[in-house]
């Protein structure tokens, strides 16, 4: 039977299998295996729809939270008795109560106390941790047996209170201090285009005929150019500092010179902006703070708060409407701002989702109100403010700047509601969900063109990580909640595939000398600890031939991680918390295969963390850039030091009395000493939760 519609348009009711509703293409709220199909329905039709499932899903709601009180017929009264449904690990707090063993508890990290306090959701990487039996007593036992963990923990944490970053405190910045931070046109000239073949056919957010004809009117006249141009250019070269391949590096405290310059550019591009006006804005100012946002990331400057500044950028293009067809705009707007509005809202929308992901949060709920088109596979030189049309899309198999963004608006939305169904803490999956899930992402994975042509293989390889990971995050969870050896070894086999495809991704990427997906992307972290997850909890006895295919795999997948965060130590001169997670997960799964060398292996790890800290405190820079150095220094001075470096100041004694007061304190920091033994990285205590009444279960079909 076919579905058939009935009632007014207002009232529209659909009848038949919902099954049949989704094989129609019709739109339903909360589906996550498919994006939204365009239809030539006309828009009333299309609301109508949207306003019957609104109001159906609610009741439903309504009705599910409500189960158990049936007999009540007072809404008002209904309201009161009814309480929020049970989230799986609150459930399992009840049933562990009554001596029964739980096969899981949600996975997420809430940690610090009073309002000194940070949470991670399922999706974040370091939720693993808590699921790989001792590692944690393997990190207490290091620190213990090797005092220069505490030593290194102490002295970086010094040398970020000695020391202040350059450009780090908010201050006024005019437009000619902001050119004046411009390094020399051979320096940019370099830095522009390591961006644009890094990055930019990634997040391409820029019309380049336009970019480069702004670049050639620069040079001659800096006085008179567009200071928003000038951001613009700074924030690219903000960018694209850390991936220089300048040695030594030298450092700065804990931070690279690069990085450094990075900070300066950032923190100067973010104070001016400040100062502007948001009433005449242009594409500049969308573009400015998608870039700003961007350099922040890849520079490693105050990464805990790119999923907040992530979400309040995309509600900043809402608010200017940029989720909204730009063909509904009644004002004349030319076929190159259209374009730039899709292209800004697409980086914008994945720039936000991946934040969410690492974050181990839900992303903002934008997709029931866009309906901006994706952005078009097109040629940047065949458009410009006289094109009265946008051309047509080129096959999907030639490469442009925009292909990246094209190619991941097909799966934005499988992507979004994983994401969403991974952190809802009161939703299960269940294995044919996973199953499922994995085959709709294997096929996005296969249906990648082969793209040839500068910035290809970045473009290509970062839509597949951006897969694959929520295939390892899906089978890591499935993994500890299924109910037989079928289920258990399908997920291992996904792991290990995912796992190791990720890794040679990245190497595959370094050897062609591109470092721009290593500094970008956490997942190297999330490879290595969920091989380690595996190979910790799989029974070899019991299970020898996936045993040995694990053996094979781990160690090498491991040690490239190490390898990939040892590099991207150097070049930040920090992330130290996260190569020491690897190399204890490493030094634990060596361990665990061979106890009689646990010791050597413990040191070999406790090597591995020390030595970038020594090379780091050998390197420093000469002339610290916050002991007194001018922005324009620290932006064009050369890369010369002497080798020995040079003894820090003491501290003042009213720095030192704050200072000891701030140890003293249970601050929560990713450097704190339970960040490095990974202690009370366990779960959500779920006996710390309220008792509920009733379970409350979502299938995600």
């Amino acid at each position: 039977m076919l579905p058939s519609k009935r009632g007014s348009r207002q009232q529209c009711a659909l009848r038949g299998p919902p099954q049949q509703w989704h094989d129609k293409g019709l739109l339903l709220i909360g589906h996550i295996s498919r994006p939204i199909q365009q239809t030539a329905a006309p828009v009333g039709d299309t609301l109508s729809r949207l306003e019957y499932q609104d109001r159906r899903i609610k009741q439903l709601e309504a009705a599910l939270a409500n189960t158990g009180h049936t007999q009540i017929t007072d809404a008002v009264q209904r309201m009161k008795v009814s309480k929020l449904p049970l989230t799986p690990e609150s459930g399992m707090a009840a049933t562990e109560q009554t001596g029964a063993t739980a096969t899981d508890r949600e996975t997420m990290l809430l940690r610090g106390k009073s309002f000194k306090t940070q949470f991670h959701g399922s999706t974040h990487p370091g939720s693993l941790i808590a699921h790989i039996p001792d590692l944690n007593t393997f990190t207490k036992e290091a620190f213990e047996r090797f005092p220069a963990l505490a030593r290194i923990r102490h002295d970086m944490r010094t040398l970020e209170e000695r020391t202040e970053y350059a450009g780090s405190k908010s201050q006024p910045i005019t437009e000619a201090a902001l050119k004046a931070l411009l390094p020399q046109k051979a320096e940019v000239d370099e830095l522009v285009q390591l961006y644009l073949d890094s990055y930019g056919s990634i997040y391409h957010v820029l019309h380049l005929p336009t970019f480069w004809q702004q670049y050639r009117e620069l040079w001659p006249d800096i006085a008179n150019a567009s200071g928003h141009f000038v951001a613009t250019l700074l924030l690219m070269i903000a960018s694209a500092q850390c991936l220089v391949s300048t040695q030594p590096w030298l450092y700065t405290a804990n931070s690279s010179l690069p990085r450094e310059k990075a900070i300066t550019y950032i923190q100067a591009c973010d104070d001016w902006l400040q100062t502007q006006s948001q009433k005449h804005v242009t594409s500049a100012d969308f573009q400015i703070r998608f870039l700003l946002v961007f350099a922040r990331q890849v520079s490693a400057r105050k990464v805990k708060r790119t999923w907040t500044e992530a979400g309040t950028l995309l509600r900043f293009c809402m608010a200017a409407g940029l989720h909204r067809n730009p063909d509904l705009l009644r004002k004349k707007t030319s076929a190159l701002d259209k374009n730039l509005r899709r292209r800004i809202w697409a980086a914008v929308v994945e720039l936000e989702l991946q934040a969410s992901f690492d974050r181990g949060m839900m992303a903002a709920p934008w997709p029931m109100q866009a309906d901006t088109p994706p952005a078009s596979n097109i040629h940047d030189e065949d458009l410009d403010q006289n094109t009265e049309q946008v051309p047509s899309p080129v096959r999907a198999d030639e490469f442009t700047r925009s292909s990246y963004l094209w190619a991941a608006s097909e799966s934005t939305m499988l992507r979004h509601g994983l994401n969403t169904t991974l952190n809802n803490i009161r939703q299960t999956l269940g294995f044919d969900d996973v199953k499922r899930f994995t085959e709709e992402v294997d096929a996005q994975i296969q249906a990648i063109p082969k793209w040839t042509g500068t910035g290809a293989d970045v473009a290509a390889a970062f839509l597949s990580l951006n897969l694959r990971q929520y295939v390892m995050v899906l089978h890591d969870r499935q993994l500890r909640q299924s109910e037989t050896a079928a289920e258990r070894s399908f997920s291992r086999v996904m792991i290990i595939d995912s796992a190791t495809r990720t890794i040679d991704t990245h190497r595959a990427l370094i050897e062609k000398g591109s470092y721009a997906l290593e500094l970008l992307c956490q997942d190297q972290l999330r490879a290595a600890l969920s091989i380690c997850h595996l190979s910790a909890t799989v029974d070899i006895r019991a299970d020898s031939a996936i045993g040995q295919i694990i053996e094979h795999h781990a160690g090498r997948i491991m040690d490239e991680a190490v390898q990939m965060l040892t590099d991207k130590v150097g070049r930040f001169g920090r992330e130290q918390r996260q190569l020491w997670i690897v190399v204890a997960a490493y030094g634990f799964w060596k361990a665990k295969n061979d106890p009689s060398k646990r010791a050597v292996y413990m040191q070999e790890a406790v090597e591995k963390v020390t030595r970038p800290y020594y090379k780091i405190m050998a390197c420093q820079d000469e002339v610290p850039a916050s002991m007194g150095a001018p922005l324009e220094k620290v932006a064009s001075r050369g890369e010369s030091s002497k080798d020995v470096p040079e003894p820090m100041p003491p501290l003042p004694q009213s720095k030192a009395q704050e200072m000891t007061a701030f140890e003293d304190m249970p601050i929560l920091d990713l450097d704190e000493i339970e960040a490095w033994t990974l202690e009370n990285w366990n779960q959500f205590n779920a006996s710390d939760l309220p008792s509920f009444s009733e379970p409350y279960q979502l299938n995600p079909t």
